[in-house]
């Protein structure tokens, strides 16, 4: 059943949340490299920017209001790379260009090769790749979204509806990070959900981290609440425990500014990324107060 709608006072975590962004902002500077690019294990001696870290951290940057540093620098590094074949590596380079604002001069190589890639639905039986490749029909379909290319949205959409389980949820077994992917896809497909999903979502709803990841799990992380969030603002729900939810996000916060799957523990540039999408719905709300 769907839980009742309450919002936690804005005083609870204002002044947090501001050193919290303004920590995160530092971390993702550092990370930047004077040749263009990000990197996350950057230090003095060592600096190996790529495509995934760069993508992360210009929309963590973006969610902050902020640009790279070295804008046009990371620019020629993205072009520099070419366009490769690889699903992850044309992703991240159209969502980091269209992050930018710049055209992407490649962008007739890049429709080539998104117009070939074919959309692949996971299968139960394979509970190992299951989230695997929802993740990849996620970035392939936002892909073609992208590149004006067409595919068989309602069938999709149907596929994944059909191997939802009878109480709500996606994957071996149903749990919260693949019920986000699941949403994303159905947004990308214009397609709704069914109510089941939404009792799913409130279900999974816990005092003290947010979010479990499953109906019989006991413990959280950063990638679990954040999922939960994200779940419950794209349905429209606004759960008990959402100061809950944004204290444990905190609570993940490293003494560098980055932000970890559990406190204490190693920050990275996509886990920042994940933490400040969570966090800028409150931030905006303090905003406007």
């Amino acid at each position: 059943m769907s839980v009742a709608m309450v919002r936690p006072p804005h005083t609870l975590h204002d002044q947090r949340l501001i050193e919290a962004c303004d920590r995160a902002r530092a971390y993702l500077f550092e990370r930047e490299s004077p040749e263009g690019g990000f990197c996350f294990y950057r230090t003095a001696d060592l600096d190996e920017p790529n495509l995934c870290d760069t993508w992360h951290a210009v929309a963590g940057l973006a969610l902050l209001g902020d640009v790279p540093a070295h804008r046009e620098r990371l620019i020629r590094f993205v072009a520099e790379l070419g366009v490769g074949g690889e699903l992850y590596s044309v992703y991240y380079r159209a969502r980091i260009l269209q992050a930018l604002g710049v055209a992407d001069t490649e962008r007739a190589a890049v429709r080539a090769l998104v117009a070939a890639l074919a959309p692949r639905l996971p299968d139960e039986a394979d509970a190992a790749a299951f989230s695997s490749t929802l993740d990849r029909l996620r970035m392939t379909l936002w892909l073609k979204r992208y590149a004006g290319t067409p595919f068989p949205a309602r069938r999709i959409a149907a596929a994944l509806r059909a191997v939802e389980h009878p109480k709500g949820g996606y994957g071996v077994p149903a749990n919260l990070l693949d019920k986000r992917v699941v949403l994303a896809i159905l947004g990308l497909c214009h397609e709704r959900v069914a109510r089941r999903t939404k009792e799913f979502v409130s279900r999974l709803a816990v005092p003290a981290l947010g979010f479990r990841l499953t109906d019989d799990s006991l413990t959280s992380n950063l990638e679990t609440t954040c999922a939960g969030l994200a779940c419950a603002r794209r349905l429209g729900l606004t759960v008990p425990v959402e100061a809950d939810a944004i204290g444990f996000i905190l609570a993940c916060q490293s003494a560098n500014g980055g932000f970890a799957r559990a406190p204490g523990a190693l920050p990275g540039i996509g886990l920042t990324h994940l933490a400040l999408a969570a966090l800028r719905p409150t931030i905006e709300a303090l905003d406007q107060t």
